[in-house]
C-alpha cells in the first residue's frame, strides 16, 4: 500500500513508516504538495496511486462524496483520529507506524475508493 501522509501527520512520522518498510511520502516533505488545496492533493495522491492518510475527516469526506456521485475514483482515504495520533503525545508518530503497519499486514486488497478509520 502506497501512502501520502497529509500535512498534518510529521515528516518524522513518513521517515518512521519508511523505516517500518512502507512506500510513503509525506506532503510536508514537498513545497508543491504542501502548496495544495485538499482535493487537488487527493487528486495528486491518486495520479500516484497513494492513498491518502489525513485527519481532515471533515474536508476529505465532502471532496470524496463528490467524487464518488460524479464517478471520479480515488487511491483511498485513510482518516486517523486526532486524539489517538496526536502530534504532541509521547506516542506520536510510533502509535501512528504501529497502526499503519498493522493495516498493511491485513494483506488488504486495493483500497481504491474506500475510506477507512483508524
Amino acid at each position: 500500500m502506497r501512502l501520502l501522509l497529509d500535512t498534518h501527520h510529521s515528516r518524522h512520522a513518513a521517515r518512521r513508516l519508511r523505516e517500518d518498510g512502507h512506500d510513503v511520502q509525506a506532503a510536508a516533505d514537498d513545497a508543491v504538495l504542501t502548496s495544495l488545496d485538499d482535493e487537488s492533493l487527493l487528486r495528486a495522491a491518486t495520479i500516484e496511486r497513494r492513498v491518502v492518510v489525513t485527519v481532515n475527516a471533515k474536508d476529505f469526506d465532502r471532496i470524496v462524496r463528490i467524487w464518488t456521485s460524479t464517478g471520479e475514483r480515488h487511491a483511498g482515504v485513510i482518516f486517523t483520529s486526532p486524539r489517538r495520533f496526536h502530534r504532541g503525545s509521547g506516542r506520536y508518530p510510533d502509535d501512528l507506524v504501529d497502526a499503519l503497519s498493522d493495516l498493511r499486514r491485513q494483506d488488504l486488497p486495493d483500497l481504491a475508493d474506500q475510506i477507512r478509520w483508524l
